[in-house]
């Protein structure tokens, strides 16, 4: 009884302590082979989510210009929160501690305290050029884990939303 215990235990840790330094890179995309919601499944997620927002995006871009941008997460119940954010063009920067980027996309890799909400403020770049297939729309894909701060993947919830802008002249 003793083996088949510590193996359960093991198992429901396993996937809170399986990427200790972050949501995998492409984990945002709700429909992707590894979303948020592949590891915390406990419920449904909540896509096209009005918790979260992103601040600093204007309607149109200037191409190689950097902005400041602010994804925040409404409070929703949780302890603590990460995220991950990618764009369908440009790149992100390394911009405060606990923060980590990877050209087109960026991700806590230290959780906020979240009962108050939370948010995280991050460096992109537009693009230098409009690509033809996208006509100059860039697309920006958010997840964020409201989780309960309990090593498990169980009792969180992973919230998406997508927010988009334009390449202007």
């Amino acid at each position: 009884m003793f083996p088949l215990t510590l193996l359960l235990a093991l198992v429901l840790t396993g996937a809170a302590l399986a990427y200790p330094n972050g949501a995998p890179w492409g984990a945002d995309d709700l429909n992707g082979a590894q979303s948020c919601a592949s590891c915390h499944f406990d419920y449904e997620p909540e896509a096209d989510s009005a918790l979260l927002s992103l601040a600093g995006l204007p309607e149109t871009v200037l191409a190689d210009e950097t902005y400041e941008l602010t994804l925040s997460f409404a409070p929703g119940g949780a302890e603590i929160a990460g995220f991950l954010l990618s764009a369908s063009g440009g790149v992100f920067h390394n911009a405060k501690r606990g923060i980590e980027a990877n050209e087109q996309e960026v991700r806590s890799i230290a959780p906020l305290p979240a009962k108050e909400g939370a948010s995280w403020v991050v460096k992109w770049t537009a693009p230098e050029e409009v690509e033809e297939e996208t006509a100059g729309e860039i697309v920006f894909y958010a997840a964020v884990n409201g989780a309960n701060n309990d090593m498990s993947s169980f009792g969180d919830r992973v919230y998406f939303r997508t927010f988009s802008t334009r390449l202007g002249d």
